[in-house]
């Protein structure tokens, strides 16, 4: 008898909303709370309190560390330890009386000392920080953005986040605020889109600061074909540049098979195509998992197929199908057996006790 039940599973992400945590290959995250970082295992086991001014990346095991204006390196347990600036390439950074600046390799002084820290270059610019704050510095010596900030992400494609008084906002590498902190996260996803949030709703922003998606959605959740968005009990989709599919109106949304997503409104199932078109509005009691372009429907108690373009090759109106080893169906209506191809034409009539196929 056909027995196969359609499971769709939702991803639940609980987020903090007081701390900020970027996650590293070697299991710790740095962690930002009240205008402070920290640092966690990534068993979630505290390894120091937010209360350094800055913790950067490390290298090795050493991360460089600004604290009460004093500036020293931390070790992946947390303990003190000395900080060996690795000297290389066309620029130097250099210290002198406790404060950092910049010179060429040729000895010129390009930026007097007066950094609490300069970060390592990284296609052409470095962080500079001073006073708990950060900004952006240029291999000549120029301020990109001058430290304002408590946070700048890696740029990418010439954009990074900012954070700013636990707000973030996007900036670009030739200096400009492109968009002023004032979400309360932004997430980098595939193209040039964000997910943001605000106020404890989702939305999607360009790399020109512009809301694609304006914050509505109570949740937005990464899945196998792009993004699932919840509001007010239902699920929609975006796709994965966070451009709009279509807005919530089903209960349930399985992964894209065969260019079609198999979706669940009030207990009936129904079909879209891969650009989330309605092909199909919900109707069936149940449609299973798609198989070479075919999949097997419920309707009345009674089990039928249809295609993904939701034609109906065999109407719901046998107790059971059975797909055979060459292609067609076994069907059964009672206590007889019958035969139907592919196409859904009729080969032997529900007529029989038993029939084995060879």
């Amino acid at each position: 008898m056909k027995t196969k039940i359609l499971l769709i599973s939702l991803f639940s992400i609980v987020f903090n909303f007081g701390i900020k945590a970027q996650k590293d290959e070697k299991g710790w995250a740095r962690i930002y709370l009240n205008g402070k970082f920290g640092m966690i295992s990534k068993s979630g086991n505290e390894i120091v309190k937010p209360e350094f001014d800055y913790i950067g990346n490390f290298v090795g095991k050493i991360a460089p560390v600004i604290k009460n204006g004093e500036f020293y390196a931390i070790n992946d347990v947390g303990q003190r330890m000395p900080y060996a600036y690795a000297v290389k390439g066309k620029v130097i950074v250099y210290s002198e009386n406790n404060k950092w600046g910049l010179k060429s390799d040729k000895g010129e002084i390009l930026v007097a000392p007066k950094y609490d820290f300069i970060s390592k270059f990284n296609a052409g610019t470095a962080s500079i920080f001073l006073n708990g704050k950060v900004g952006v510095i240029s291999e000549k010596g120029l301020e990109i953005f001058p430290p304002i900030y408590n946070l700048i992400y890696d740029f990418d494609k010439g954009k990074a986040i900012a954070l700013k008084d636990s707000l973030f906002g996007l900036v670009d590498d030739k200096g400009i605020e492109v968009i002023a902190p004032k979400y309360n996260l932004i997430q980098k996803i595939k193209g040039n889109s964000y997910l943001i949030m605000k106020r404890g709703l989702w939305g999607v922003l360009n790399s020109n600061g512009q809301e694609t998606v304006a914050p509505k959605y109570s949740a937005i959740f990464q899945s196998k074909d792009g993004y699932k968005t919840f509001l007010n009990n239902k699920i929609g989709m975006l796709t994965e540049d966070g451009s709009l599919m279509f807005e919530p109106a089903y209960d349930e949304i399985g992964n894209k098979e065969n260019n079609v997503y198999i979706v669940i409104s009030d207990g009936k199932y129904g079909l879209l195509n891969k650009n989330g078109q309605q092909l199909l509005a919900p109707k069936y009691q149940f449609i299973d998992k798609f198989n070479n372009g075919r999949a097997f429907v419920l309707q009345n108690n009674l089990w039928g197929l249809i295609n993904s373009e939701a034609v109906e090759i065999i109407a719901p109106q046998y107790n059971s199908i059975e797909e055979t080893k060459d292609n067609c169906y076994r069907v059964y209506k009672g206590d007889k057996q019958g035969i139907i191809n592919k196409d859904g034409k009729v080969i032997v009539a529900p007529l029989y006790h038993n029939i084995s196929i060879y």
